[in-house]
Formats: structure tokens, sequence, C-alpha cells
């Protein structure tokens, strides 16, 4: 594995990659983490499809190596215009594409902007779509959650959304992504949090299924099966479910997670 940063308009985008072990047919593939994260959540998974295929993991626009957008722009559309930056740095044309949580918004963003790019897409425990809500249930739940983002206890908002989201998982991860958030600057906690709430992922992801040929399965942890999750609000979205995990299933069923990567890049 090695790591390299690509300059992208006055900033670094840093990205891990393994290449093939042998000269390959397959389709690159790249993942995409959540908030708080950074390219190495993706590690063991990495390792594992790169015994067939090139893989790669960017970190986020303000996460990990990266450089912070001197907008404040975090948006899951912004953050795909960096893959696609990185993609013509490393001169790829078509790929899969792995996104986790927020990440999924960014990969659905990706992938309705340019679906002809994007051959197949795993969506990783996607967040609900909230824009979908009843207008009385956003101001019930959302308005609430967004104006103590504004106030000075955020970071416990915050940790209190982790911790519901660590339910399921091992007593390491939740150590290890608490930490996570804990290193994780204030401007890219909050900009993920308001590109969240203010993004239409059924309406993405709907245009990217009307492209011919266009691809898409979801992975998933036992607790997303809300009303307004993604596979609900649109069941033609095909699910594997892995058993005893919580959000972050790369780390709580490192192997098992891998193998349904790596069988699913194969027969979508």
């Amino acid at each position: 594995m090695h790591s390299m940063t690509i300059a992208i308009q006055n900033r670094n985008i840093h990205i891990l990659e393994i290449d093939a072990p042998v000269e390959s047919k397959q389709l690159p593939i790249v993942f995409v983490h959540g908030m708080a994260c950074s390219a190495n959540i993706w590690n063991a998974q990495l390792n594992y499809v790169a015994q067939t295929r090139r893989a790669i993991a960017l970190d986020l626009r303000g996460h990990g190596a990266s450089t912070p957008p001197a907008d404040d722009d975090y948006s899951p559309e912004a953050c795909a215009a960096d893959i696609f930056a990185v993609l013509e740095a490393l001169e790829l044309d078509r790929i899969a594409l792995v996104g986790h949580s927020y990440g999924s918004c960014v990969t659905l963003a990706a992938a309705a902007a340019k679906p002809d790019t994007i051959a197949q897409l795993i969506l990783v425990d996607p967040p609900i779509d909230s824009t979908q809500f009843p207008p009385e249930v956003y101001q019930a739940e959302i308005v609430p959650m967004q104006a103590a983002l504004e106030t000075e206890d955020w970071r416990s908002t915050l940790e209190n959304s982790f911790r519901g989201a660590l339910t399921g998982g091992t007593s390491a991860t939740q150590d290890e992504i608490l930490a996570r958030l804990a290193a994780t600057p204030k401007a890219a906690l909050l900009g993920t949090s308001r590109g969240l709430f203010a993004f239409k992922a059924v309406e993405a992801l709907d245009r990217y299924l009307a492209t011919p040929g266009a691809q898409t399965h979801a992975i998933l942890a036992p607790s997303n099966n809300f009303p307004f999750s993604l596979h609900v609000l649109r069941p033609t979205l095909t699910t594997t479910t892995i058993p005893n995990t919580g959000h972050w299933l790369m780390l709580d069923a490192p192997e098992e997670f891998a193998s349904a990567i790596d069988t699913l890049i194969f027969t979508l």
C-alpha cells in the first residue's frame, strides 16, 4: 500500500492505493469514508480486493491528510468533484465506487453527476434521506438537531448521535470511532452535518439508476431499517445485511464485509 497526495485547486487530496499483483482487467475500485473518518478505515478491504484489482481510498476534504476547502464547502456535490479530480489524475475512466455513511451521499452525488464513469455503486449503511420527511416530522426531529449543532454543545450532540450509531458493534469499534470523532476538526464535522441534512439522496439515486446499465447495491447493518432508509424508500435497491454489526461494518466484521464487497463487484 502506498500513499500519495494529489493537488487540486490549491488543496491536496490524500489517497491510499494498492495495485493489483498482476495486470488486471477488473474494474478499479474506489472507497469513500464517512464523517470523522479517513482513508485508512478501509485498510482491510483495500488489502482484500487488491488481490484482483487496483484499489484506492481517498481522504475527503478536511479529513485525514486532505486539506480543508477555503470556502468550507463539504457538501456531497463538492466532495464528489474531488473524486473526479482524483480519477483524472490517476487516469481512470470507469470504476466501481463504494461509499460509507456520509461517503454514500458523496458517491451518490458522483454517480448522479457522471453515471457513465461509475460502473457499479455500493452504498454501505447509507443514512436516511431526511429531505423526504413530512414537514412536521422534519420540524420535530431534524430542526432541533440542526439548532443544537450551532451551539456550544455541538460536539456532545454529535457524540450522542455517533454512540447511537455504534449500537450493535464491537467495543473496539466504539473506542476507535469516538477517538476519530474527537480528533476531527470542527469545520469538517459541522460542514458534513449540514451537507447531510440538505442532500437529496433519493433524487440522486433515481438519476443514477435512470442510466442504462447502472448497478447499485446496499450493504447494511441490521439496525438500518427505518421508514426513510434508502432501500425502504426505493425497494428496488437490493441489499445485503451483515449480522452483529453497527454502523461501521468494515470495522465490526472486516473479513465478512470485504468478502461481500468482492463478491458484489463480480456479480452486480
